[in-house]
């Protein structure tokens, strides 16, 4: 009996109960009756209204789009916390300002004064979401060209935007379920963000690479900023007189216990997921896509590595992109791997197989999608020809910091000479302000022997390909000739004779005449100007094959809701808000190995190595042999939690989610899923697919005890 308890107990630990894994990435302003009963009877006790109200306050407006990450209010004085990775660029670009290493050091203000911008960093609160699904239609015809569908409907989109739009504001309009909705979101944009703690890399990284999407983890992954305004209370851009942001909503900081099996929620913004992905699609991403994208991002790494090792500056410079490449790099290792080991293509056959048997069986299916899988086979075969061509040139166009400065600044006198709803999107005149921050931020990581190199790298790169994938403009500059001395000296040329180096000539340039800047003879700006007309001839046939999927992609998912029913079925993400649900949960990765679902303070002191990425400070060493834990222990632990899993149902951009428990209080920070179902972008697997977060304790212990952080204690609403 004792043996079968013990057994019963250790079951309970693992997997949480017997709460299966839940699927889901629900538009807040969207959830269904079904969908909110299902969450109270797993322990939510909050309202629809609670979640989403339009223009708030609300749940929804206490969280906040931070450009490739998610951030929360947590205080009632704009006090953002998020993941410490997503406040990585601006540690990053502070150190290369200041040629001080807070990355390794940490960042501390004591007093509001002694906060610090966060250069380029905004965020953006969620104010309305309303369907302008007929307004982006209007005009499209059956029958119509692919290129002309696709334009139309691009411009619709700008025109709405364009109208809603106002100053203080940022509108966009994103489609789901393939175009078959489309929606026009209203934010607030906050454009003054400062840092306001940043723990130490041995605290805020602990791990590092060697720990990324893997468990168990044992990382203080999180940070906090905080939204400024003008003295008016209304956006403004970075000023001494601007004073701390009122949120409408803020959430409470919980210092409960958590245990296996509790109910919490998400709200963040997930990147990109591709869920209803054909299985063709599928395969060709694990055959080619993948292994392409890895082998020349490893040859990018090798030269950012070796550049960081020349001097400290270089080091600074550096980190922002070589963090993020190698976070991408081990995730697309971790998407092949899930690719053969959870056999995604044939899972996606057999769905499609379901699909193709209802349209035998129905003919009211067949007359309104018999078509759909012959259509999306001839959609795959143009729309895979042309991806190989857009890997090499779009890297080559980017990889370089002169070089996509200098495309930034052709494209900028080609457009400004148009009417504004003509122009391409990104170069309008609401999109100035953003230009022009990016050519001010070149310096923090422009690193000149790298940028060379990685340059050269993709020269390179553009040589060995075949002759059809090659960018002629570039060709004409070398004279056909790819050989590594013809090479050199091209280089040479450029970095010699640029003035992009210099940040008031860069600004200058971009607020000149086109002919005056031609007339300036750049020669980053020559090579700019020669391959843009093949970029924008590459961005023309996606714009085509976006106007083919337009009339395939609804009806396939028509086709998939009227299969497998509507009740639970969501759009894939799109860096729009989505709420997600689970529990905590461990999980079995292999054969006989049981992962338990949280971490603690015991762990990590075990890891440490004394080298990088496993070192431990001392006063954190203090702490724990001092068993100084306050009121963070955990009884049932017997210790300070770290990190947690659950089953939540997120992805990439979904970094520095706050996770909340059934009251809407924050218990954790989402940073990571595991590296076992990363893979779940393409096929929700319920057994494996895990969601990583810091628990709220240790966030408050390490604020609180390490570092004294009395002012952010004290700012905070912690209930306990």
């Amino acid at each position: 009996m004792k043996k079968r308890i013990a057994f019963l107990l250790l079951f309970f630990l693992v997997f949480g109960g017997f709460v299966v894994a839940d699927e889901g990435m629900y538009l807040p302003n969207n959830l269904s009756k079904s969908l909110m009963e299902k969450m109270h009877r797993m322990g939510f006790q909050l309202t629809r209204e609670d979640i989403w109200r339009q223009g708030g306050p609300s749940l929804s407006q206490a969280v906040v789009n931070l450009m490739g990450g998610t951030g929360s209010f947590v205080s009632s004085n704009g006090l953002i916390v998020t993941n410490h990775h997503v406040a990585f660029g601006a540690i990053q670009r502070q150190s290369a300002l200041k040629g001080t290493d807070l990355i390794r050091r940490g960042f501390l203000a004591r007093n509001i004064k002694e906060e610090i911008p966060a250069p380029g960093y905004k965020a953006f609160v969620l104010l309305k979401v309303e369907d302008v699904t007929k307004k982006a239609l209007k005009g499209i015809k059956r029958g119509m060209d692919p290129l002309k569908k696709y334009k139309r409907v691009e411009r619709n989109t700008k025109k709405i935007i364009k109208k809603a739009e106002k100053s203080g504001y940022r509108c966009e309009v994103k489609k789901f379920y393939g175009g078959e909705k489309y929606y026009l979101f209203t934010y607030l944009e906050l454009k003054d963000i400062r840092i306001v703690y940043v723990p130490p890399r041995a605290i805020g990284n602990y791990g590092g690479d060697i720990d990324n999407w893997m468990w168990p983890r044992h990382t203080g992954d999180f940070s906090f900023l905080r939204a400024y305004v003008g003295p008016d209370g209304k956006p403004a851009e970075y000023s001494p007189k601007n004073i701390p942001y009122k949120p409408m909503r803020y959430l409470k900081v919980s210092a409960r216990d958590i245990n296996p099996g509790d109910f919490m929620f998400i709200l963040g913004y997930p990147g990109s997921t591709r869920r209803y992905m054909p299985s063709f699609y599928a395969k060709f991403m694990e055959e080619n896509f993948y292994p392409d994208r890895i082998k020349f991002l490893q040859g990018w790494i090798n030269i950012l590595e070796e550049g960081s090792k020349r001097n400290k500056m270089a080091r600074f410079k550096n980190a922002g992109i070589l963090k993020g490449l190698n976070n991408a790099i081990k995730n697309w290792k971790g998407q092949l791997d899930g690719f053969k080991n959870l056999n995604i293509v044939k899972r996606k056959e057999e769905r499609e197989e379901k699909m193709i048997e209802a349209l035998r069986r129905k003919p009211e299916l067949r007359a309104k999608y018999g078509d759909v899988f012959s259509n999306y086979r001839k959609l795959f075969k143009e729309w895979r020809k042309l991806m190989r061509k857009s890997l090499y040139s779009g890297w080559f166009a980017y990889g370089s910091r002169l070089l996509s400065t200098a495309i930034i600044i052709d494209y900028w006198t080609r457009e400004r000479a148009k009417k504004d709803i003509e122009r391409k999107e990104g170069y309008m005149d609401r999109d100035r302000e953003n230009l022009l921050l990016r050519l001010k931020l070149v310096d923090i990581s422009f690193e000149p022997w790298t940028d060379r190199q990685v340059l050269k790298y993709f020269i390179k790169e553009q040589g060995s390909l075949p002759e059809e994938y090659r960018l002629k403009g570039l060709e004409k500059f070398l004279n056909r000739d790819f050989s590594e001395k013809n090479i050199d000296a091209f280089l040479d040329r450029l970095y010699k004779e640029t003035v992009l180096t210099d940040k008031n000539k860069r600004i200058t340039l971009f607020n000149s005449p086109r002919k005056k800047v031609l007339l300036a003879h750049d020669p980053f700006i020559e090579l700019a100007d020669a391959i843009i007309p093949e970029l924008d001839e590459l961005e023309k046939q996606e714009k085509r094959l976006s106007g083919m999927a337009m009339d395939v992609s609804p009806k396939y998912y028509a086709l998939y809701r009227d299969v497998f029913g509507r009740e639970f079925m969501y759009p894939d993400a799109n860096s729009s808000l989505r709420l997600t649900y689970g529990t905590v949960k461990g999980y079995s990765p292999r054969d006989a190995v049981f992962y338990l679902p949280q971490t603690t303070l015991k762990g990590v002191m075990e890891k440490e190595t004394g080298k990088n990425p496993f070192i431990v400070p001392d006063k954190l060493k203090e702490l724990y042999h001092n068993r100084d834990f306050g009121i963070y222990f955990d009884p049932d632990l017997k210790d300070i939690p770290v990190d947690f899993l659950t089953t939540h149902d997120t992805t990439g951009g979904n970094s520095g989610s706050p996770v909340l428990n059934g009251r809407g209080e924050l218990v954790g920070l989402l940073f990571d899923g595991n590296i076992e179902s990363v893979a779940s972008d393409y096929f929700f697997y319920p057994p494996i697919t895990r969601s990583i977060s810091v628990d709220s304790r240790y966030v408050l212990f390490i604020t609180d005890k390490f570092s004294g952080a009395e002012r952010l204690m004290n700012e905070m609403k912690i209930v306990k």
